[in-house]
């Protein structure tokens, strides 16, 4: 009976398309053209101190894809003092094409969310942990929305942590441990810049087809 179970359990969860991390892109814009050099602004989180580790870790990971070129975060950090704009002057997308136009950018990256706490049997209280976030790129030039990412709360699912689950039926990785292990900034940042590349290039294949 439990092997029924745990056979059934792998087959629907690795069957759904269940992540929380939602990618749109627009459809009217060449990004690969036009996407070319890009500045991640300090992220906003609601709870927490780690916006701005939050945003280098985006930054990481978009430098790593080896896709783009990446505006280094003391040029960024120099521009706001010289600007004298802080992070709740850069909720306004009109704001944020012109710091883009100085940092002599092609996209301007911004996100805000909150940050989720959970607490052990001990009392100790995981960090870290993203519970909501959203994120949108801009396109300096136009002003307009290149792609915009959610994610919503819960377990920020991939293959990795479906298998993890599926494996060990629950019994050695709970769900609470996949939702701690998934949400991490890092690991978020990791799935946010996979999902991006590869609807960008899901994207343009369908444009050359």
């Amino acid at each position: 009976m439990k092997s029924i179970y745990f056979v059934l359990s792998f087959m629907i969860i690795l069957s759904l398309n269940c992540s929380t991390i939602d990618v749109a892109v627009s459809k009217k814009i060449d990004i690969k053209v036009r996407m070319k050099k890009i500045a991640v602004l300090p992220f906003d989180v609601k709870n927490s101190k780690w916006g701005d580790e939050f945003a280098d870790s985006i930054t990481h990971y978009f430098f790593k894809s080896g896709e783009f070129e990446i505006v280094e975060r003391e040029a960024i950090d120099r521009i706001l003092k010289e600007q004298k704009l802080s992070l709740t002057g850069l909720i306004e997308e009109t704001q944020a094409a012109r710091l883009g136009r100085i940092l002599g950018v092609d996209v301007i990256i911004m996100g805000r969310g909150s940050a989720l706490m959970i607490t052990d049997q001990w009392g100790n209280q995981s960090k870290n942990l993203t519970d909501t976030f959203t994120l949108k790129a801009i396109h300096v030039e136009t002003g307009s929305l290149f792609f915009t990412v959610r994610k919503e709360p819960g377990v920020a699912w991939d293959w990795k942590y479906r298998f993890q689950f599926c494996c060990s039926a629950g019994l050695i990785w709970s769900k609470k441990d996949i939702l701690k292990d998934s949400t991490t900034y890092d690991e978020v940042s990791r799935q946010i810049v996979n999902k991006i590349i590869n609807a960008v290039k899901l994207l343009e294949e369908k444009k050359i087809k």
